[in-house]
């Protein structure tokens, strides 16, 4: 080793292993002089490492992005020049709460009576599972039965399709067509419509029966049971039937929804007119698919539940 080197570092005696300072032509333990320059000193066990200088700071924009924190939602990604967040999309406004109308169905008859029910301004459906009123205990019901809808301030009904179907109380008189349904009290009736004799075949015996009227011709009712069953059967030339409890053409058994001349029907050229005779009690008549105008006081019949419009205070 050269005496520069040697002058600058500090070496180890090689009999006592000794640690001499920088320079020394001797040990300064045991006195050793060295013939040949020694091995430059080790460092030894233990000691504390040298700290390298520390790094200059990372300006602002060479920074990378720090990762989000779990479960956080990274709401822009940085730009390609500065990472500077990019604006997320903007949340959408809330819905408007809704508005009631002044429209209320009470329940006034069947195992639901009492119920009071606020109609909001675009409306609600009925049912037994869907709808903002539900009757789950009603087996008459149908799963989405009749929908109530609210425009410019008038409020319909509607029947969706419903297997029990949608009954309205008439206020006066109704225009009945072949095959219609009619709810008179607890009973429920079709009406048949004309029925016309058989042509005789030429050739042909003709088959043995009752005079056919000449007058008026002939037609007919008929009552329905549940489940669309046939009940009972009426045929005439009457140009008037009367139904209810006593006292008319056709007579059920009493009942406090049946009066004793509920409602009477009377055959004309493009189907049949039923009249309300009740009294309050009511005649309703089955919806066919189109919307029906509704007015305060109008009854609805959905399953075993009468509804009743009324108007807000």
């Amino acid at each position: 080793m050269s005496r520069l080197l040697v002058s600058q570092l500090g070496v180890v005696c090689p009999s006592c292993d000794v640690l001499s300072a920088a320079g020394a032509q001797r040990c300064e333990a045991c006195g050793k002089t060295w013939g040949r320059a020694p091995a430059p000193a080790k460092r030894p066990t233990g000691s504390t490492p040298a700290v390298s200088p520390p790094a200059p700071p990372v300006p602002p924009a060479a920074r990378p992005p720090s990762a989000p924190a779990s479960g956080a939602a990274l709401r822009g990604a940085p730009t390609p020049a500065g990472g500077v967040p990019r604006a997320g999309p903007a949340p959408r406004p809330a819905a408007p709460a809704p508005v009631p109308s002044r429209y209320i169905l009470s329940v006034t008859a069947g195992p639901a009576r009492g119920q009071r029910f606020r109609l909001m301004a675009n409306g609600c459906s009925v049912g037994r599972q869907r709808g903002a009123i539900l009757f789950a205990d009603d087996a008459f019901v149908s799963p989405h039965h009749a929908a109530f809808r609210i425009r410019e301030g008038h409020l319909t009904v509607k029947d969706e399709d419903s297997a029990s179907g949608v009954y309205v109380a008439i206020t006066t008189h109704e225009l009945l067509v072949p095959g219609a349904l009619f709810s008179v009290g607890p009973h429920v009736l079709r009406y048949v419509g004309p029925l016309f004799p058989r042509a005789a075949e030429a050739g042909k015996a003709r088959l043995y029966g009752a005079p056919v009227p000449q007058a008026g011709g002939l037609w007919g009712l008929e009552e329905i049971l549940i489940g669309l069953r046939p009940g009972r059967a009426v045929v005439t030339a009457q140009p008037t039937l009367t139904l209810g409890s006593s006292g008319a053409d056709l007579v059920f058994a009493p009942d406090p929804q049946l009066a004793a001349r509920h409602c009477e029907i009377s055959p004309a050229p493009q189907g049949a007119v039923l009249r309300d005779l009740s009294g309050g009690l009511g005649t309703f008549v089955r919806l066919a698919s189109q919307e029906r105008p509704l007015k305060q006081g109008d009854r609805v019949r959905i399953g075993q539940q009468t509804l009743t419009v009324e108007l807000a205070a």
